[in-house]
């Protein structure tokens, strides 16, 4: 009898303490739109380099920059990893927000077709599937299509179809023709028999395809927060980079696949891609404003300095 209630007392005391601990860390809800580049936070938050700078992070995937992006105007997240496109497009209907860190300032996407699709000229008059309109990936089919010599407003049918899983499913299902997809999951689309027609990795386009975003005012409010969070996640890089097996093994995880060979070609990319100083594109900014000012000519009044604060930045 003694002994079970040694028994109980330790583990009330362990639940106890267990409280306590996360008592005084500082819960951060971050939503995302995949399960790529976000690996890094993942990674880091499983370690315990998030804990370790008093963060209590909480991931919340949300299929489509531009829903994700209503969720934190709406309060419902604290921070963002968001796309330029759909930033900006909230920045320019009222919205006060700010990158304070970079996660990509590369454009990652690859222009991928079913069977039968083998050049630009065939694509005339098919559909390519998108996560939402006013996302990166509506404004990347828009760019490769016009870069192939294609209307994308007359020559080409763009449907919401969501995230990259749903995508794929959608190319499979003849639901659409062709889609963008990063080069984790283009290396599995080539598998199922789709190919290759533009490929923008090989362009190198500096482009903010993820940051760091949260609204003005909890930046204020939650100025060492986002500090400590910052300096978590410039950790988190480092970890990821120098811990190959298991940033894959993550990876592989997070977009539920067995596929090793596609993991580590995410993995690989990666490691040219991540800003190991978390600054961001001001080159790849100004691609996404100019890119909204043929929409709304009020982004022609709009800076990237005016959408970035650097001084969280350790």
């Amino acid at each position: 009898m003694r002994k079970r209630i040694l028994t109980l007392v330790f583990f009330a005391a362990l639940f106890l303490a267990t409280n306590h601990a996360l008592a005084q860390l500082t819960p951060v809800k971050i939503g995302h739109n995949a399960f790529t580049d976000e690996t890094v936070f993942y990674l880091g938050r499983d370690v315990g380099i998030f804990k370790k700078h008093g963060i209590h992070l909480e991931l919340i995937y949300i299929p489509g920059g531009s829903l994700s992006v209503q969720a934190l105007i709406g309060n419902s997240l604290d921070m963002l990893l968001a796309g330029g496109t759909p930033l900006v497009y909230a920045v320019l209907k009222g919205a006060d927000l700010k990158y304070i860190a970079g996660l990509n300032n590369r454009m990652p996407y690859v222009l991928v077709a079913r069977e039968g699709i083998n050049s630009p000229e065939q694509l005339r008059g098919k559909k390519i599937g998108i996560s939402r309109f006013g996302s990166n990936t509506d404004f990347v089919v828009k760019l490769a299509a016009t870069q192939m010599g294609l209307n994308p407003k007359r020559d080409v049918q763009i449907i919401q179809v969501g995230g990259p899983d749903a995508r794929v499913v959608a190319l499979k299902n003849g639901i659409v023709d062709a889609t963008v997809l990063t080069p984790e999951l283009v290396l599995l689309g080539r598998k199922l028999g789709y190919h290759t027609l533009f490929d923008l990795v090989e362009k190198d386009i500096e482009y903010l395809q993820i940051g760091v975003a949260a609204r003005t005012d909890y930046l204020k409010s939650q100025n060492d927060t986002a500090r400590r969070l910052t300096r978590a996640y410039l950790e988190s890089i480092r970890y990821y980079v120098s811990h190959r097996e298991e940033a894959i093994k993550k990876s592989m995880q997070l977009l539920k696949i067995d596929d090793r060979q596609a993991a580590e070609v995410g993995y690989d990319y990666r490691l040219k891609t991540l800003p190991a100083d978390g600054k961001l594109s001001v080159k790849g900014m100004q691609l996404v404003i100019d890119a909204a000012a043929e929409d709304d000519p009020k982004a022609k009044s709009l800076t990237p300095q005016q959408l970035f604060d650097l001084s969280f930045l350790p």
